[in-house]
């Protein structure tokens, strides 16, 4: 048994309305790759992200969750 998070998709119609639901709401979801290196975040995400506070129930606090 692996360690690693088993990222297998299993219902494509959920995770299409996940996505979708995203777009609505206007929220951004941050990229593996981006969580990895925090350095990959666009500048713009970043300055958004100074005026939100670190506890903040705010989808943009997502870009702050890194494996770094």
């Amino acid at each position: 048994m692996s360690d690693l998070i088993d990222l297998t998709i299993h219902d494509e119609a959920k995770l299409e309305r996940a996505i979708e639901r995203a777009r609505e709401q206007n929220i951004i979801i941050p990229t593996f790759k981006q969580m990895i290196n925090p350095d990959l975040i666009p500048d713009a995400i970043k300055e958004k992200l100074a005026d939100v506070g670190l506890w903040d129930l705010n989808p943009l606090n997502l870009f702050r969750i890194t494996w770094h």
